[in-house]
């Protein structure tokens, strides 16, 4: 079977699933007819965000019966590599704070907790056969969830029991010399060892964060290891039970320790305040049973469980109790990563070395600011660096928080410079908070369109728990960057990558016409770096014409009670002949309700250079497009893999529709 005709059957595959791998959620019914706004059970039903979580679903599911496809033909690296890229999707579908209530009556965790089962288990059936592991796989951070079949199948000799008894002493965590932790330390020595390294180099960075919090709080010390099972130390770190952060807080056990998670913040990934939480938590698990390994297994399975299995067994011995596989290995693991950073070189590992200190500067911001701001201000190419100080924020902006302010990191050493550039940048160029009153047709996906930001950052912006909930008259803030609307005067604005005459004209809120007629263009092609005029009269939000877009991108305008031809033209500053061209009227002859286009079709092509952390998913819907378009477009396949700074041409929806 040729290659192209494999992928059409996996293709074809797709659609048993429902039978196969994902019953409990898949009826095998065709989905009945999407509107622009379904009602269920008084939800609203948002179609856009509905077929993104679709196609990521679908997306995942491709990844893992190429998985299959690769393990079977003995390519088990490969198979691994499809899985990363499966957990990967999962991940940032589930970590979406968006979905809650936009579905109707469907229930995405259910459907995303059935796709990653399936995963998981080819995840365990490729295991035995992977001479190695990447340390940033998520393989990785399954370690503690491994079976007693694979465990026990690792030889547990007399050296390691007897390097445990003499190291053991050193740790102020409790260690058992046994069979099952000698186990874990020789998983750590073969295919884990690659992990165990990177673990231990990142270690570094968290170090002279975390100890200093345990140490205060009368804590074993080498419960800094427990961080190391828990996330590799990886802020960012994600889990099949959606916890998140160097501790692997779930959203509720973060917010009963004080945590704040919201569309702005997810303080799980905030270093020092998710320790703070750790320790609250380890202390009352500690003072409820008496024994670390015991809080340690309560910590990674539930209080409650851990004294079931207590009471039960009718002891309180760690290792008699009945306890999900999960934690039966995962307490062996942690005693396995303490003993051998206390003498690396003696279970094998090349002398370590360890990252940097991470360290920053702590300023208090009162106004909003933009990442892309806050670099230009600190002098530094991309935001990767301000992402990496303030791993708990979810959007491009800090939050909005003009009564208490917000504490922002910055570089070490950049604190008093960086406020002293931001007090004197002019009102102009800081990023600002802009007033919106909803109109009949607006949604949240064309608002955020028309101003030039993201629906999370506007969600976030409003604190709306279900982001499609906006009803006409509502008063809506709109977090607007430095530099995005014009100072009055200045007339000019400079394309950037992606941008299109349509995005720069809601920008500004001027026509598409006019900014044709100003800079003499007679289609729509414009390319990045040019210059473009954009008129001296800046308009405010609140003197915006309501308007929506089609399908393939152009603005409509809702015919209302009293309008006719002329006042539209007008007041959308287009030539009444191309009102009558756009919309195939031959008469003037409109009624109230009609909808009518009121821009030309988009004939730009945008082009994209990746960066880091891109996928074709991803990219295909920052453009508004489908992945398996600009893969055509580009003459890949879906599992192309994206290189950082490879240029992607981007078709436009009147191209590929």
């Amino acid at each position: 079977m040729s290659v192209m005709r494999r992928l059409i059957t996996l293709v074809g595959l797709l659609s048993t699933l429902s039978w196969v791998a994902c019953a409990p959620f898949w009826t095998g019914r065709p989905s009945a007819p999407t509107t622009m706004t379904t009602i269920v059970d008084s939800l609203t039903v948002d179609p856009i965000l509905e077929q993104e979580f679709d196609g990521a679903l679908q997306a995942a599911r491709w990844r893992w019966l190429r998985a299959l496809d690769e393990s079977a033909a003995g390519r088990y690296d490969g198979a691994r590599e499809e899985l990363d890229q499966a957990y990967y999707t999962l991940a940032a579908v589930d970590d979406n704070p968006y979905l809650e209530g936009a579905l109707g009556e469907r229930d995405p965790q259910a459907e995303v907790d059935a796709v990653v089962q399936v995963v998981e288990r080819a995840y365990l059936d490729v295991l035995p056969h992977v001479e190695s592991l990447s340390p940033d796989s998520p393989l990785s951070l399954l370690l503690a969830e491994l079976g007693d079949e694979i465990l026990e199948e690792l030889p547990a000799d007399a050296v390691p029991l007897i390097r445990i008894h003499q190291l053991a002493p050193q740790c102020d965590f409790p260690i058992d010399s046994n069979p099952r932790v000698a186990a874990s330390i020789h998983f750590f020595q073969n295919r884990g060892r690659n992990t165990w390294e990177a673990w231990y180099r990142r270690s570094g960075r968290y170090r002279d964060l975390i100890v200093p919090i345990l140490q205060q709080a009368d804590l074993p010390l080498d419960l800094f290891y427990l961080s190391m099972i828990e996330s590799g130390f990886n802020p960012r770190a994600y889990s099949r039970a959606h916890a998140v952060g160097l501790w692997q807080f779930v959203r509720s056990t973060g917010r009963l320790e004080g945590l704040r998670i919201d569309n702005w913040v997810d303080e799980r990934r905030d270093p020092v305040k998710s320790t703070q939480a750790a320790v609250r938590h380890l202390k009352s698990l500690y003072k409820q049973f008496g024994d670390w390994r015991l809080a340690a297994a309560a910590y990674n399975s539930g209080r409650g469980r851990v004294q079931r299995a207590i009471d039960k067994a009718g002891t309180d011995d760690f290792w008699q109790l009945d306890l999900p596989r999960e934690t039966r290995n995962y307490v062996p693991l942690l005693m396995a990563a303490a003993v051998i950073a206390k003498d690396p070189e003696r279970f094998g590992f090349e002398p370590p070395a360890v990252d940097e200190p991470i360290t920053w500067d702590q300023v208090k911001l009162t106004e909003l600011i933009d990442l892309k701001t806050a670099a230009r201000l600190l002098g530094i190419d991309d935001v990767s660096l301000l992402r990496v100080l303030n791993p708990e924020l979810l959007n491009v902006f800090t939050p909005h928080r003009p009564k208490q302010g917000y504490l922002f990191n910055v570089p070490s050493g950049e604190g008093s410079d960086f406020l002293a550039a931001f007090n004197r940048m002019p009102k102009s160029e800081r990023s600002g908070i802009y007033e919106y009153k909803v109109s009949n047709g607006d949604n949240l996906w064309s608002i955020a369109r028309a101003f030039g930001v993201s629906t999370g950052d506007l969600a976030g912006a409003n604190q709306l728990a279900n982001a499609s909930l906006i009803r006409p008259g509502q008063v809506i803030v709109i977090p607007i960057s430095g530099g995005v609307v014009a100072p009055a005067g200045s007339g000019t604005h400079t394309v950037h990558r992606g941008e299109s005459l349509w995005t720069i004209s809601r920008r500004y809120l001027i026509s598409v016409a006019d900014l044709r007629g100003w800079n003499h263009l007679t289609g729509d092609t414009i390319r990045p770096g040019q210059k473009l005029k954009v008129g001296t009269q800046k308009l405010t939000a609140r003197q915006r014409t309501p308007v929506v877009t089609s399908a393939d991108d152009r603005p409509v305008h809702t015919v209302r009670s009293g309008e006719n031809l002329s006042t539209i033209a007008q007041t959308h500053q287009i030539a009444l002949a191309d009102l009558r061209g756009w919309n195939g009227l031959v008469a003037d002859v409109i009624h109230p309700g009609q909808s009518l286009y009121v821009g030309a079709p988009i004939s730009v092509e945008n082009s994209y250079t990746v960066v880091r952390g891109d996928t074709l998913y991803s990219i295909a819907r920052r453009f508004g497009v489908d992945a398996a378009q600009i893969a055509r477009r580009n003459h890949m396949s879906l599992s192309t893999t994206l290189l950082t700074g490879m240029e992607l041409q981007i078709p436009n929806r009147q191209q590929v529709d």
